[in-house]
């Protein structure tokens, strides 16, 4: 019995060897996702003084603006920091506040509507995504953030090691050549504002709407608090706004982003618009009811600076 006890445990601490073994091994693919484009994100806000403007949310962040016009208009530096939904709006408001936030500085936040439903603001696989590009980070995970992502980690683990072995046995196929098939969501997808602009030109794919379950839940509302408070101490900002909807899906969804909307609207945040401002047209949108295409990245950043202007 004590064998056997002795062998279960040995045999535990390997597989959870191996695990963390694939989650950490090296990406030798090329390009790498745009996950990896945080890193770029990262130096832009670190290198950038203050005052300046970061965008943040989802990846309806990361597909919905056009900087460089907010940046004209408002006479100061505009970065776009978002990438993914999935790594949880807790992941995303920690990893802005280990960088350089200061005095001046305003952070437009547009959260996704699954950030506020269940538990989603803690994140899912994506969150390993960003992990495997920015291994310090793994230092903000929270407990349940951890229990939120350890039912993917098993099949994200075995992934990361074929990935990692077809690399190192197709290491001659030529970067110049992955780089110009791969145009889109890589490390290579943004410009110098931190936007997503490979898309801009491109015409709509089929996709089908999204339908929000689940129940909207107040830490959401907690966690946005707790974030501009930490932001009022540096001196820095808060404006919360709302994502960019296709307007099928809304037609889908209008009770729940009532419920939302209702949830931001009583913790009297400083906010711009309304869900409704948000929602376009379906032709606007790239590849989710969340992306929009160029025509509709130009229609939102005017709509965000009008709002900011009548403030």
């Amino acid at each position: 019995m004590k064998k056997f006890l002795i062998q279960s445990i040995a045999f535990f601490f390997v597989c959870i060897a191996l695990l963390f073994l694939g989650v950490l091994l090296p990406n030798k693919s090329h390009p790498k996702t745009v996950d990896y484009a945080l890193i770029k994100k990262h130096e832009l806000i670190n290198a950038t003084k203050s005052p300046k403007v970061i965008l943040t949310g989802g990846s309806n962040v990361l597909f919905g603006f056009n900087s460089a016009i907010l940046q004209e208009e408002l006479q100061k530096p505009v970065i776009n920091h978002a990438i993914h939904a999935g790594y949880g709006l807790q992941y995303v408001l920690d990893d802005i506040l280990q960088l350089n936030i200061s005095k001046g500085d305003t952070v437009i936040l547009a959260p996704e509507y699954s950030h506020f439903i269940d538990k989603n603001r803690f994140g899912k696989e994506p969150l390993l995504f960003s992990l495997t590009a920015i291994p310090k980070n793994l230092k903000l995970l929270r407990f349940q953030q951890i229990i939120n992502v350890l039912p993917y980690l098993p099949k994200f683990a075995l992934s990361r090691m074929k990935s990692y072995a077809y690399t190192l046995k197709n290491s001659s196929t030529s970067k110049d050549t992955a780089s110009k098939t791969q145009k889109n969501y890589t490390e290579y997808s943004i410009n110098t504002h931190g936007d997503h602009d490979t898309h801009w030109n491109l015409s709509k794919t089929d996709f089908s709407n999204y339908t929000f379950y689940g129940t909207v839940d107040p830490g959401a509302i907690e966690m946005i608090e707790n974030f501009e408070q930490q932001l009022q101490t540096r001196g820095a900002k808060l404006i919360v706004t709302y994502p960019s909807l296709m307007a099928s899906s809304y037609q889908l969804n209008i009770e729940v982003i009532n419920n939302i909307y209702n949830a931001i609207h009583n913790a009297k945040f400083d906010t711009l618009g309304t869900p409704l401002d948000y929602v376009f047209e379906d032709h606007l949108f790239y590849d989710t009811p969340y992306h929009l295409n160029g025509k509709g990245v130009d229609k939102r950043s005017h709509l965000i600076l009008n709002q900011l202007h009548s403030k």
